[in-house]
């Protein structure tokens, strides 16, 4: 069964003042595959990441999403994607303790979410601390718990794995594959290192000062057509 795109690239120029920032002539991600973002810091990353979750226009060209470019406001700022979560380095700047930040922000299924995820012993510890006071890699176990339950149709992870030892790495890893898996998400990661990337995403795209300087295939197979939902 052929692959329904749900990004289409074409001529994308961004810059940052002065400086051009991403210049890509041609990129397409397809429905329900897992995609990584290879790429030393400044290589583009993270701001190819922020053009495909709406939190960056781009200078030139064209990002459609399932066809279309996103929509915008009457300022002209992109109205986001309900279907789009990104996972990116400061989105969890809060105070408040991860019990209290999942019940607000899940007040319907915080008890299973506390079931899913937080019964282990080192996990049950950060159930009642405060966010600001988590370590670099609790923050980011905790960013891609969160972006597992909000169930999105296209889920981006920044720095994936920057911060994880192998253990955590892997439990997440194949919650992440029984997503993809099960509900079709598309997943896009993004890292310095092709370590983690190589090892479950379909493709990888390495980046080299804002352009694809190539793109190999991963070792994660599409499942689409069979348990695919979306």
């Amino acid at each position: 069964m052929e692959l329904k795109q749900i990004y289409n690239i074409s001529d994308l120029v961004l810059n940052h003042g002065k400086d051009k920032i991403l210049d890509i002539n041609t990129l397409k991600f397809h429905n329900g595959l897992i995609y990584g973002l290879c790429g030393n810091f400044g290589s583009g990353k993270s701001s190819l990441m922020q053009v495909l979750s709406g939190y960056q226009s781009q200078s030139k060209g064209d990002v459609l999403y399932q066809g279309s470019p996103f929509k915008k406001g009457i300022f002209g700022n992109i109205k986001r994607e309900k279907e789009i979560f990104y996972i990116q380095s400061d989105m969890l700047n809060a105070s408040a303790s991860v019990q209290s930040f999942i019940k607000k922000n899940f007040p319907s299924k915080h008890k299973d979410i506390y079931k899913r995820h937080f019964t282990s012993f080192n996990l049950q510890k950060m159930w009642d601390v405060s966010i600001n006071k988590l370590s670099n890699g609790q923050k980011h176990w905790l960013k891609i718990i969160i972006g597992l339950e909000k169930d999105p149709r296209v889920l981006l992870i920044d720095d994936y794995g920057a911060y994880l030892d192998n253990k955590n790495e892997i439990v997440l890893r194949k919650r992440l594959l029984k997503m993809n898996d099960l509900l079709g998400t598309t997943i896009i990661l993004s890292s310095h290192s092709d370590y983690f990337l190589k090892q479950f995403a379909s493709v990888v795209i390495y980046l080299d000062n804002g352009h694809i300087a190539k793109i190999r295939k991963g070792y994660k197979k599409s499942n689409y057509g069979s348990k695919n939902k979306r």
